[in-house]
């Protein structure tokens, strides 16, 4: 097994919270690191020979709970074989990642630590849950991750968060006996082949999570601020520009065909040979299609002799420090900050991916033999260099998108209204407030 550089990182990052921390708490200045200048000090700098107990609270998937079991009692032995004196005592709460927010009502009685998904980082910003990293543990979250891991971990161009996947995304799963690698490799391809062949090509384009990603293709995105209290206060897009013109196009070349499919449904159902599948689906994928699995990123596509992959969402899972919990008590605070940083380290990211083929973001155990031998993982990785990360995307904006979409395949929206419908999908990004 290959070895990862994490041990030395996380002892020179032990107790660098980087001069302090900052987030939307509105309960007053929140506790800061015991010693920022001293890294090798114990926790408790009083008693450095006895240490002290620390309790945390950790929150997670009730499914993933016998591994974040495993992994606390890992964090423990790290934590001793640095000589940390402290003895640490944590417990487990059951929350899933889509649902610590809403299921959390008093975060001053929550969890130290706790697991949730990239798009729930606004909301949990402005209740003030979320601890800014700064120093060493921010440093550590952007050397050692993919961009998509980072971004996810991103709020307002400020690292809030430790990620531990990017793998809630989707890729072609197909039927190798039908199509060939070059075949799946263009949208052109795919389309061809299946006139060809006769079968289906499902890519369901008109939810926002499939059509909006597609809008990404040739280079539009947009961009939010928030104010202190975490409200969007700006919106920056540009789906409206040549680029978006380029990826409209697109969007009605996949629309047009009468190969296209526009559901979601698993690759290898009924007449459907090859679709834009999530990567959740990958085991029935694979008990439709047997030993004719195979899966490929997505495909490029070529618009006014401009080529580039099609673009697609990946969300990520991360690891957020509730400092509302610490208020008056900067060691536990500290230990809270290690004790997310370890179980989104890389020896964590490879059990993850061991017990429950939870895709890593680390950069280390991307390269790593096991993740290279697994087809999936392999495409997982490719689209994590490539990919829009899921942040925050509200409910008018995923709508914008299926209203395009919608108005293609019933003709209201043609290439002689192309700029108008690009015009109001911009404007309600830009106008989102």
């Amino acid at each position: 097994m290959k070895k990862f550089k994490f041990l030395a990182i996380l002892a020179v990052g032990a107790m660098v919270l980087g001069g302090g921390l900052a987030s939307c708490d509105q309960q007053g200045e929140q506790p800061g690191p015991v010693d920022p200048d001293n890294p090798d000090k114990p926790d408790n700098p009083d008693t450095p020979d006895e240490g002290k107990t620390i309790e945390l609270v950790l929150s997670g998937p009730a499914d993933k709970a016998d591994l974040d079991t495993e992994l606390i009692e890992d964090f423990k032995e790290y934590r001793k074989s640095i000589g940390d004196p402290n003895t640490y005592v944590i417990t487990q709460e059951a929350h899933g990642e889509d649902k610590v927010d809403s299921e959390v009502v008093d975060w001053k009685q929550g969890p130290d630590v706790y697991a949730f998904g990239a798009d729930k980082s606004q909301g949990l910003f402005k209740k003030g849950a979320l601890a800014q990293l700064r120093g060493t543990y921010a440093t550590y979250v952007e050397e050692n991750n993919s961009p998509t891991g980072i971004q996810g971990a991103t709020f307002n161009g400020e690292v809030y968060a430790f990620p531990y996947t990017a793998d809630n995304t989707y890729y072609l799963m197909y039927d190798k006996s039908i199509f060939s690698a070059e075949d799946v490799s263009s949208i052109e391809g795919i389309l061809a082949k299946c006139a060809e062949a006769d079968v289906d090509f499902a890519y369901n384009l008109s939810q926002g999570f499939y059509s909006l990603g597609a809008m990404f293709t040739f280079g539009c995105d947009y961009d939010i601020s928030f104010s202190e209290d975490g409200q969007i206060s700006n919106v920056e897009a540009n789906f409206n520009d040549e680029n978006g013109m380029k990826a409209i196009k697109l969007l009605d070349e996949v629309t047009s065909n009468e190969h296209w499919i526009d559901t979601y449904t698993v690759a290898g159902t009924d007449n459907v040979k090859i679709a834009v599948n999530g990567t959740w689906d990958i085991a029935t994928a694979k008990g439709l299609l047997g030993d004719n699995y195979a899966c490929a990123p997505m495909p490029t596509a070529t618009i006014d002799g401009v080529t580039k992959p099609i673009g697609n969402f990946i969300g990520a899972k991360l690891l957020g420090v509730n400092p509302q919990r610490s208020l008056d008590d900067p060691d536990r605070l500290t230990a809270a900050f290690n004790l997310a940083q370890y179980l989104s380290g890389p020896e964590a990211q490879l059990k993850r991916f061991q017990q429950f083929n939870i895709g890593p973001c680390n950069l280390d155990v991307a390269e790593s033999e096991e993740i290279q031998n697994n087809e999936n993982m392999k495409v997982l990785m490719e689209q994590n260099t490539w990919g829009h990360a899921q942040t925050i995307v509200t409910d008018p904006m995923w709508q914008a998108a299926t209203t395009l979409v919608t108005g293609l395949v019933d003709g209201t929206v043609t290439e002689s209204n192309y700029q108008e419908a690009l015009d109001i999908l911009n404007n309600v990004f830009v106008e989102t407030k």
